[in-house]
């Protein structure tokens, strides 16, 4: 299934168009009004048969309009590392990010010295994102991935307090290694302080990750990266991750996961429980080179990311592309593609009043996809 792509955002008036509908998963005939960067008017032709989700393509041309897309999970694009930026590098790279289809992202910091990952948090708050996600730096150094080991610490209460004093009221999303020494009463703190936690980085048994749900993880970052494999005998976080309630992120680039495994994974995992992201780095967008991420010298070839000690270090994907790449991978509905790009994160994260969905009040930005 090939779409091309066309974004609408801030102000429009579209009438007579499929529009998709988050509650029932179907696309419905109706008219859609946007200003100043708000929906202010939606309405539904119920006498209208609804163009399913799910149909194959017709012989007609046929529009369909989806909420744009919602990473989580992003650390950067167009040669631009969130981890360092200044917030008129921020600002700016939103634009690429639209030009890709994604208008609603927390830009992701990586393990860097607390001060640059305070710095900055502050310039996303002041760049206008909705929220940042802070994945690092109390990591497992046994799966420490791409990050630097020389900035990975324990949790610590002290830096969880300096880390929402620099947020000031913005939303925070933190991945950490639940069974690092402090890691309940950290994790139990964030939660409590309304930040929403994952696990990642980490070499959890299933049994320890069952313990970190019950202290309020509610997701498990970038499911089976930097995790330990799953065996028989000794499941690890990845099971839990799969058979719990909680979220799972999956990074749809077919070098991070083979394509059989997503596919597994979209069979155990509820649909309405699969993250797409992207954890994509500042070559995202760019030809093939060297680049940076949080500090360490990352080279790109065909598209692929990797340190010089040879650990994959980010990805270089769209969210867009994630969402095709899902639907060709595992042979999912349209329907639950869109909702893994979209409501899904959003829920995940907490804003799923502002994006996610189309609906009156929500922000004003969607996508045209034309068979």
């Amino acid at each position: 299934m090939t779409f091309n792509m066309q974004i609408y955002k801030d102000n429009f008036k579209l009438e007579g168009v499929y529009i998709y509908d988050t509650p029932s998963k179907e696309f419905w005939r109706g008219d859609i009004q946007a200003e100043n960067g708000v929906i202010t008017y939606l309405r539904f032709f119920p006498a209208d048969k609804s163009f399913k989700a799910d149909e194959k393509a017709r012989d007609e041309r046929i529009c369909r309009y989806i909420p744009a897309l919602v990473d989580i999970h992003t650390h950067g694009r167009n040669n631009i590392d969130f981890a360092g930026a200044t917030a008129e590098e921020m600002l700016r790279v939103r634009e690429d990010y639209a030009a890709a289809g994604t208008l609603t992202l927390f830009p992701t910091i990586a393990s860097a010295p607390l001060e640059v990952m305070l710095e900055s948090i502050k310039n996303i708050r002041a760049a206008g994102y909705d929220g940042a996600h802070v994945e690092g730096r109390w990591l497992n150094p046994k799966r420490r991935g791409a990050h630097n080991p020389a900035m990975l610490a324990l949790p610590s209460l002290v830096e969880l307090e300096e880390l929402l004093k620099a947020a000031d009221g913005m939303k925070l999303h933190l991945t950490t290694a639940p069974e690092l020494d402090g890691g309940e009463k950290f994790i139990r703190a964030a939660v409590a302080a309304g930040v929403t936690v994952g696990a990642g980085h980490t070499d959890m048994t299933v049994e320890m990750a069952y313990k970190a749900l019950e202290w309020g993880v509610a997701s498990f970052t970038h499911t089976f990266n930097a995790m330990p494999p799953m065996h028989h005998r000794e499941p690890g976080a990845v099971v839990a991750a799969l058979n719990s309630d909680a979220y799972a992120e999956l990074i749809c680039d077919g070098i991070h996961l083979h394509p059989e495994m997503i596919k597994l994974a979209s069979k155990i995992k509820s649909r309405d429980k699969v993250v797409l992201v992207t954890d994509s780095m500042a070559a995202t967008g760019c030809p093939d080179g060297v680049y940076m991420l949080a500090g360490q010298r990352v080279t790109v070839n065909g598209g692929r990311a990797l340190t010089d000690d040879g650990a994959i270090a980010g990805s270089t994907l769209s969210l867009y592309d994630g969402m095709m790449n899902y639907m060709r991978f595992t042979g999912v509905s349209i329907a639950d593609a869109i909702d893994a790009a979209t409501i899904n994160p959003a829920r995940m994260v907490g804003i799923d009043n502002l994006a996610g969905s189309i609906a009156v009040g929500k922000r004003a930005a969607i996508m045209e996809l034309t068979i």
